[in-house]
């Protein structure tokens, strides 16, 4: 099946590096117009891309504080049940089914964010930590929630 003008125009450009899009294989005057309404998209599109690369690509410690906070990724979502909940990773659909104190993890990331020292003082003051059992659980379960790619921060 072969490229429509758009395809090629993308796939022109990014193996060229030049990003432009024009009459160049039509000189009829719609096509002037159209060229000219094709490189307005494709130009806003690639300065999109590149906008949401470059911030994906800054590390965390050049993040503003308010930035630095735990949310579960885009393909997750978590559903609280009687046993505890459950995380379903829409991509893989995967399953995952949680403890309570897992589920609680998961709904104070949903519900105040912050990062991982945040969420786990919050857990300690709600549960009444006094041992430290909740920080050194939920320490490990967000690190492994991390390490799966269920979170990001």
């Amino acid at each position: 099946m072969g490229e429509n003008l758009y395809q090629q125009l993308v796939r022109r450009s990014w193996e060229s590096g030049e990003y432009k899009a024009g009459p160049s294989e039509r000189e009829d005057v719609s096509a002037a117009i159209e060229g000219r309404e094709l490189r307005k998209f494709l130009r806003s599109k690639m300065e999109w891309i590149v906008e949401r690369e470059a911030y994906e690509a800054r590390p965390e410690r050049s993040r503003r504080p308010e930035e630095r906070t735990m949310k579960l990724a885009q393909y997750v979502k978590f559903r609280e049940e009687k046993f505890g909940g459950v995380l379903f990773e829409t991509r893989s659909e995967k399953v995952y089914t949680l403890s309570q104190t897992g589920s609680a993890v998961v709904k104070e990331i949903a519900a105040e964010g912050g990062d991982a020292k945040a969420v786990i003082e919050r857990l300690k003051v709600k549960f009444d930590d006094k041992d430290g059992s909740i920080e050194k659980d939920a320490a490990e379960f967000i690190e492994e929630l991390k390490t799966k790619g269920l979170l990001v921060e």
